[in-house]
C-alpha cells in the first residue's frame, strides 16, 4: 500500500507530542510494509533545516514546505471578517497545496493521511487530484482545547478571545466530520466524541504507539525527592497546567517534604515564563535535548494537565521507562491504567499534593508503581502493532470504496 503522509510540523525532532506520532506511525507503517512519503509545513516556529534531519528521514522521503503560522493581527482580523476559525487559517498554505497536488501526480497512492483538523483545508485540492481515500487521523479533538481553556484563563479580555476561537473552532471541525472518508482518533473517548457530535464515516482507534523494544528499564533510578514535568511550552494547555501545580499543589507538598524540587522542562517557553516559575525548590530546565535521560532523573513525573484531549505522548514515554506518574485523569486519557496501581491520578490539589507526597515518601512503592506502568504500556502500546491494525483497516476502507 502507497501512503502518502500529510504532517502540520516536521516530526524531527521528536520533541513533542504530536512529532512523536507522526514519526513513529510513518516508521512503523515502513515496517508493516506499506510504502510512505511523507510531506509536512515547516512552521517559521518550528523550522527544521535540512541538515538537521536524520538518516529515517529520509527513508519516508520527507519533504519540507515552508510556512509561516504565527500569530497576527490582520490574520485574526481577516478571519474575523470572514467568519472562519483563525486556528484553521494559519496553516492554509497554497505552496503546500501545490506540493501535494505534484506529489500525489507523482507518486499515485492508495491512502492519503492528514496528520491533523489542520490540514484539512487542503480536501478540495486533494479530492480533485486523487481518487484515493482520505483519512483523518486526529490526536485531539481539536476545540474541546479550548473550550477547556477559556474557563481557566483571568485576564477577561483573553477570556472572551479563547471563547470566540474555541466557538469558530467547534463550528469548523464538527462541519467537517464527514468530509474525510475515515477518522482514525488515537483513544476510544475521541472516537465516542466524534460520533456523538454526529460522524458517520468510518472510525478506526489507533493509539499513538512506542518502539518498545528500544526503550530501556530506567526504573528506580531518579532522584528522591525530585518530581519532573516536561511538555512544549508555547501548548497552551501545558502552560495551564503548570500554572495550577505550582500555585495550588506544590506548596503543600513542600510542607509535607521540605527537600522536594521540582524540574520544570519544555521548549518554546513564553516570554518571562522562568521569572513567573515562583517557589522554593523550582527550577526551570528549559529544552530537554534527551528526554528519556530528563524523565528517568525523576521520582515521578507530573501531569498537571486541566485541559487538552488525546493522548499524552509523554505519559506513555515515561511509563515505558518505568518511571511513577502522578497525572489528571484528563491528563491520563487514552492510557487506562489503574489508578494506585500502574499510576496515580489525582484531579483535585489536595488529592495530586498527597499522590505526589506519598511517591516521594515511599520509594519501594514508587517503583512497585513504575514497573507496573512499564509493564501495562510494553503490553498495549507497540507501535508495530498498532501500524498493522491501522493498515488492516485501510485495506477494508480501500475495498468498501
Amino acid at each position: 500500500m502507497r501512503v502518502l503522509q500529510l504532517s502540520p510540523k516536521v516530526p524531527w525532532p521528536p520533541e513533542d507530542g504530536g512529532r512523536v506520532a507522526s514519526r513513529v506511525l510513518a516508521l512503523s507503517l515502513l515496517r508493516a510494509g506499506a510504502e510512505v512519503r511523507l510531506l509536512s509545513l515547516n512552521p517559521a516556529k518550528h523550522r527544521v533545516e535540512a541538515a538537521a534531519l536524520p538518516d529515517e528521514a529520509r527513508a519516508v522521503r520527507l519533504e519540507r514546505v515552508d510556512h509561516d503560522t504565527s500569530l497576527s493581527v490582520s490574520g485574526f482580523l481577516g478571519s474575523l471578517l470572514r467568519g472562519t476559525s483563525y486556528n484553521v487559517d494559519r496553516f492554509r498554505s497554497a505552496a503546500f497545496e501545490r506540493r501535494v497536488v505534484a506529489a500525489l501526480a507523482e507518486e499515485r497512492p492508495d491512502i492519503v493521511l492528514l496528520e491533523s483538523l489542520y490540514l484539512l483545508p487542503c480536501l478540495p485540492a486533494l479530492r480533485r487530484a486523487t481518487r484515493a481515500p482520505v483519512v483523518l487521523r486526529s490526536f485531539n479533538v481539536e476545540h474541546e482545547i479550548w473550550d477547556r481553556l477559556a474557563p481557566g484563563e483571568r485576564n477577561p479580555a483573553r477570556r472572551t478571545l479563547l471563547a470566540h476561537l474555541a466557538r469558530r473552532l467547534r463550528a469548523y471541525e464538527v462541519a467537517s466530520l464527514d468530509e474525510p472518508d475515515a477518522i482514525v482518533p488515537v483513544t476510544a473517548e475521541d472516537a465516542e466524541t466524534y460520533r456523538r457530535l454526529g460522524a458517520t464515516v468510518p472510525i478506526h482507534v489507533a493509539p499513538v504507539g512506542l518502539e518498545t523494544a528500544l526503550v530501556p528499564d530506567r526504573s528506580g533510578q531518579g532522584e528522591r525527592e525530585t518530581l519532573v514535568f516536561l511538555g512544549a511550552l508555547d501548548w497552551r494547555p501545558n502552560l495551564e497546567g503548570v500554572r495550577w501545580f505550582l500555585e495550588r499543589v506544590w506548596p503543600a507538598i513542600r510542607r509535607s517534604v521540605p527537600g522536594a524540587r521540582i524540574v520544570v522542562g519544555g521548549s518554546n517557553p513564553p516570554s518571562g515564563f522562568e521569572k513567573r516559575l515562583s517557589g522554593e525548590g523550582v527550577t526551570f530546565s528549559g529544552r530537554v535535548p534527551d528526554a528519556q535521560a530528563f524523565f528517568a532523573s525523576g521520582a515521578a513525573m507530573v501531569v498537571p494537565l486541566l485541559s487538552g484531549g488525546g493522548m499524552r505522548v509523554k505519559i506513555l514515554e515515561a511509563m515505558a521507562l518505568g518511571v511513577p506518574i502522578v497525572s489528571t485523569r484528563l491528563g491520563a486519557t487514552g492510557i487506562a491504567a489503574r489508578d494506585g496501581v500502574e499510576i496515580r491520578l489525582a484531579d483535585e490539589p489536595d488529592a495530586m499534593a498527597a499522590a505526589c507526597v506519598e511517591v516521594l515518601s515511599d520509594p519501594k512503592g514508587a517503583l512497585r508503581l513504575g514497573r507496573a506502568g512499564r509493564d501495562c504500556v510494553l503490553a498495549r502500546f507497540d507501535a508495530d502493532v498498532i501500524a498493522r491494525d491501522l493498515l488492516g483497516f485501510l485495506v477494508d476502507l480501500l475495498r468498501r470504496g
